[in-house]
């Protein structure tokens, strides 16, 4: 038989050798890929030969890498305890009861001493105790009296060191506006706001405003008053700058803080006629008039006999006020009166402050406006704590509630442009149209 010809297999060697060249091409692609796909590693460059390295190089960073956050720290872990204060614990019954025990109590108490007085401990105070957990040592204890008045304990080496935590304090001005439906104190408490306020404000209105006797359903009240806070939380009420009272027995009274080129301050109306006059309207700080001038029934001795004064209720201990300015003529018991003060001022009066429960001036002394007598009480013919106020005039009594008392010296002609400029921003505040609820901040 005759061979086939030679020439029918070569189509076939050339076929598998294109396939054996597509295979190791395919592979050394696959290899190039590897070699790129690989962290750390950078292909070789063409013609040269690849070579691993010893140890892997960073990444290069390019734009399509994604930056993933740091590892997290540990977690700390606290054990945390607090505690307020009872009536009548001391500090080492505190940290008792915070499970301090031993050396580690006494530690703490040595730390705290030379920044607490312990007698000044008062029931309410915090207190807060942060131990490691697991192991239970003592991180840190604070002692809180105050939002801004706060005892870091915390531990220095092996021992134990306190110190008085700096608190930022922030003062800005604000807006307090309200209407008064039944008393000044519940319209301030209705808005949110400190009715320590009310006390604030019948300070300042004391020459214009009897807060016992003028207040009626349907009155206003807008203040511009400085308010102070510590860590964000409200410390206390600063100076009333403004204020306006308008009642329908008082009118409107609208006075403004203002400090003279000789550093003098006081309150002036919009004219410059200084609030401040020889006698305040009351001698007690927002109280209630129980008793007015005139005849009455005695409460104690049954018959009628003319009331020569006027009785303020207020709870025992609240200060009594000098009405003006004077000489101290008599401090002591009297009679009726029980401890009872007498102050001689100008123009032939004497004012007379009874039922005292304790009396802080002496005869014979020179007392300022506004400065405290006493406090009131019980003491003498009543029946429970009250001020009887009573004011001579040439030696008769007369009606306390009906005096008309000159205004003192009005802002000077050579300062009343600057008066005028500087009370032009608290007036605009005041002058808003529409009542808005307390705390609203000045623009």
């Amino acid at each position: 038989m005759t061979a086939p010809p030679t020439t029918s297999r070569r189509p076939a060697s050339r076929a598998w050798t294109a396939v054996g060249a597509l295979g190791a091409l395919l592979g050394l692609s696959a290899l190039g890929a590897a070699l790129v796909l690989q962290p750390g590693r950078d292909p070789a460059p063409a013609g040269a030969e690849a070579h691993v390295p010893a140890s892997p190089a960073p990444l290069a960073a390019s734009p399509a890498a994604v930056e993933l956050p740091p590892a997290p720290a540990p977690t700390e872990r606290l054990r945390v305890l607090a505690r307020r204060v009872g009536q009548g614990q001391t500090p080492g019954q505190v940290l008792a009861a915070l499970g301090l025990a031993g050396a580690e109590a006494q530690a703490v108490l040595v730390a705290l001493a030379d920044h607490l007085p312990f007698r000044r401990v008062r029931p309410g105070d915090q207190v807060r105790l942060e131990r490691d957990d697991p192991t239970g040592a003592l991180r840190s204890l604070s002692w809180r009296q105050g939002p801004a008045d706060e005892i870091l304990v915390r531990r220095c080496g092996a021992a134990l060191c306190a110190e008085k935590r700096a608190v930022a304090l922030t003062t800005e001005q604000v807006r307090v506006a309200v209407p008064i439906r039944s008393s000044l104190y519940e319209a301030l408490q209705e808005a949110g706001e400190d009715p320590a306020l009310a006390v604030a404000a019948s300070d300042v209105l004391a020459w214009d405003v009897d807060f016992y006797q003028d207040v009626r359903s349907g009155d206003s009240l807008k203040l511009v008053v400085e308010k102070v806070h510590a860590d964000g939380r409200l410390l206390r009420y600063g100076e009333v700058m403004a204020v306006e009272y308008d009642g329908q027995s008082t009118g409107r009274k609208r006075l403004f803080r203002y400090t003279d080129p000789e550093g003098h301050t006081s309150y002036y109306d919009d004219a410059g006629q200084r609030a401040r006059r020889g006698f305040l309207k009351a001698p007690v700080p927002y109280v209630n008039l129980t008793s007015r001038f005139g005849g009455r029934r005695h409460p104690v001795l049954g018959y009628v006999r003319a009331h020569q004064g006027v009785d303020y209720g207020a709870p025992s201990g609240t200060p009594v006020w000098a009405v003006g300015d004077g000489l101290v003529t008599q401090a002591g018991w009297s009679g009726g009166c029980g401890m009872m003060v007498t102050v001689r001022h100008r123009s032939g009066f004497d004012s007379v402050y009874c039922h005292l429960s304790r009396i802080q001036v002496a005869a014979g002394s020179r007392v300022a406006q506004k400065q405290v007598l006493g406090a009131v009480g019980q003491t003498g013919l009543a029946t429970g704590p009250h001020l009887h106020y009573a004011v001579r005039q040439g030696g008769s009594f007369v009606n306390p509630l009906r005096l008309q008392i000159p205004h003192g010296e009005p802002v000077r002609a050579a300062w009343l442009q600057d008066f005028q400029m500087r009370i032009g921003p608290l007036r605009e505040r005041l002058d808003r149209s529409a009542l808005a609820w307390a705390g609203e901040p000045t623009r």
